[in-house]
């Protein structure tokens, strides 16, 4: 399994692929990696709570599943218990929709408003879900 560290980077990669799908007008696929930018950060973060050096092999942590994952790293009672700013919650909420399933999606599903929203929920650099759990992993 991967370290914490190479999370990281792979949470960071897929954020700059996810970026260069938008700009070349392919808004499913941005759309699909945005989530794939915070599950690899809320897995690392899993790590640091863990006290690991690699994501754990085990069936129970092998789940794309937002709500699992966000408990596991220690982070229900401040996301779900108001202990951060409105517009973080507004962000995580877009967030929390995604499934790894949206590779099945019709082409088309995320028109490019929609997908600049997602792109925009994870990377906005006060309020956004990505640089949020950067700074917790």
């Amino acid at each position: 399994m991967p370290s914490r560290s190479e999370l990281k980077q792979l949470a960071r990669i897929k954020l700059r692929e996810a970026e260069h799908l938008y700009d070349g007008g392919h808004y499913d696929g941005c759309a699909y990696l945005c989530g794939y930018v915070v599950e690899l950060a809320l897995k690392a973060r899993i790590c640091r709570v863990l006290g690991v050096t690699e994501y754990p092999e085990q069936p129970f942590f092998k789940t794309h599943n937002f709500k699992t994952l966000k408990l596991l790293a220690g982070l229900e009672e401040r996301l779900v218990g108001g202990k951060v700013s409105p517009q973080l919650l507004i962000h995580w909420s877009l967030v929390i929709q995604w499934s790894p399933e949206l590779r099945y999606s019709p082409p088309g599903t995320y028109s490019p408003a929609q997908a600049l929203q997602l792109l925009n929920a994870i990377r906005d650099p006060q309020e956004g879900v990505f640089p949020w759990l950067a700074t917790r992993w």
